[in-house]
């Protein structure tokens, strides 16, 4: 027996086919539309009033100024005893109207410049940008196999990202590219970046030297002074939580900085590892770390921009393994973009993490409480917008898909709703009368709703007789439709030759056989 909802939607796929899988099929064969800078079009959700605000930033200024924070690297030591902090060894302490003062020439928002300019984008105040995921050694592979990460593994993710609507960075180190020796992955994730996207990118952090040539490729492809005077990349620096700056991380931010690149600084917080099992008391680490890293950067070059970065973990008191995706991690996300707010830098946040090992329906639960709390955060900078499992161990192309058609779908909620004329509505509504549709009219036809074009909106009949595919299979499909499609954007040739010569050279002062 066909119900009358089964007539009804087979009525409204027969009269919408053309209309709605015409528009789907002009979609999918049309050049790459790019979304620009999101400017967020709704409200904050704030957990606390000032009040609450207030006390978490006192107990941060109390572990800053009681405890203090560790600087393992003599350059930072130096210039916080210039600036008259109290050092002692590598710990530092210093007072809380020094670093609210070095925090009023971190700008509230920045741009962040792409090879081509119709990419760039402004980071900061009410703006939101996506950005990829970020260092797994694996990936889960469009026949479902987990390897290790190969260079052309990450060229296909950044071919991907790039024909991302919604996704506004090319990435760096989306993958950790294992046929390549170490020494030299960063000169060869950098090129991937600029060969197959021409969005801004993510520099290497991994030593300072890396950062440097980082640094140099960009001044090939911009010029020297218009790094100096603009900033080409954003890159991720990590604490050591607890309360640990360790020397590789700030000798990479020194270089960034000291060439007016923006830097995210991250605690790695794990709330009941290496920072307390509450919200709360997380986020007073988190921004202890934050505030006293993000002055550093103000000693280094004032005017440099950096975030007020927070991964948002939690631990599992099972395993001790990190956790992504829980109500916890989504409550300290919302406090992050609440200090962030605060101290009027720009909050960076994770989005699609997963702590499930596949593209399974755990992996979607786990992603939505990073990105739900990321968007209702203010995140200016989110990261990981596509593909983690596995805790980011393993980027799965599925779940990249997947995730990214769910960015575009952020991408549209946070613009908000746009108010129309209620008497056009009444209009509408008076055309159609009592017992009749709307999916005729030219409202609807005109209208901006959105639609996932790989959710299967079909009745169940005619889904089975189309093989039954579930949502990795359609994922996996897209990708391939996506690669073969997939235009490389224009890169001057000169700039291109120079690249390659520079990573040329490179490989040969670099051995191949170090270790770090």
């Amino acid at each position: 027996m066909v119900t009358n909802a089964e007539h009804f939607m087979r009525d409204a796929g027969n009269r919408r086919r053309g209309g709605r899988q015409g528009r789907k099929r002009s979609i999918e064969s049309s050049p790459i539309f790019h979304r620009p800078t999101l400017v967020r079009n709704i409200p904050f959700l704030d957990l606390l009033d000032d009040e609450g605000v207030d006390q978490i930033h006192e107990m941060a200024m109390r572990i800053i100024e009681e405890i203090g924070i560790e600087f393992r690297d003599p350059k930072s030591i130096s210039l916080w005893k210039k600036a008259g902090a109290d050092v002692d060894g590598w710990r530092v302490r210093a007072g809380r109207e020094m670093l609210m003062e070095l925090l009023t020439t971190a700008p509230q928002e920045y741009v962040h410049r792409a090879r081509n300019p119709e990419r760039s984008v402004t980071v900061g105040g009410e703006n939101m940008v996506f950005a990829p995921a970020y260092g797994m050694p694996f990936v889960r592979d469009l026949e479902g196999v987990r390897r290790n990460a190969t260079l052309a593994d990450l060229d296909n993710v950044q071919k991907l990202t790039q024909m991302a609507r919604a996704v506004h960075v090319a990435g760096g180190p989306i993958v950790e590219i294992m046929d390549v020796p170490i020494p030299h992955r960063h000169l060869h994730t950098n090129l991937s970046s600029l060969q197959y996207s021409d969005k801004p990118i993510i520099g290497a952090v991994t030593a300072a030297s890396r950062a440097v040539d980082t640094i140099k490729m960009m001044q090939i492809v911009f010029s020297e002074s218009f790094v100096d005077e603009n900033t080409v990349t954003t890159s991720l620096i990590n604490s050591t939580s607890p309360l640990v700056w360790d020397a590789n991380m700030l000798q990479s931010l020194h270089v960034y900085a000291a060439n007016n690149q923006a830097v995210i600084c991250a605690p790695f917080s794990m709330a009941g590892a290496s920072t307390p099992a509450s919200p709360v008391g997380t986020m007073a680490v988190v921004t202890a770390e934050n505030v006293m890293a993000i002055a550093l950067t103000q000693l280094i070059r004032p005017g440099t921009p950096a975030l007020f970065g927070c991964p948002a973990m939690t631990v599992s008191l099972r395993t001790g393994a990190p956790v992504f995706g829980c109500p916890d991690s989504a409550l300290i996300q919302l406090l992050a973009g609440m200090m962030a707010r605060r101290y009027k830098v720009p909050h960076r946040a994770i989005a699609n993490c997963a702590t499930a090992k596949t593209a399974d329906i755990y992996a979607g639960y786990d992603s939505m409480w990073g990105a739900f709390s990321a968007m209702l955060a203010g995140a200016n900078w989110t990261s990981h917008a596509g593909g983690v499992v596995e805790n980011t161990m393993t980027l799965c192309f599925s779940k990249l898909m997947l995730d990214y058609e769910q960015m575009d779908a952020f991408y549209h909620f946070v613009r908000g709703v746009e108010m129309e004329k209620i008497s056009d509505l009444v209009k509408v509504v008076q055309s159609v009368g009592p017992g009749g549709h709307y999916l005729g009219t030219a409202h609807t036809r005109n209208s901006n709703l959105f639609e996932h074009l790989m959710q299967d909106t079909k009745p169940y009949d005619q889904w089975v007789e189309e093989g039954s595919r579930d949502a990795v299979d359609v994922a996996n499909s897209n990708a391939i439709e996506h690669l073969a499609r997939y235009v490389k954007p224009q890169l001057d040739q000169g700039i291109e030759e120079a690249l390659v010569d520079f990573i040329a050279k490179r490989t040969s002062e670099l051995p191949a056989n170090a270790s770090e």
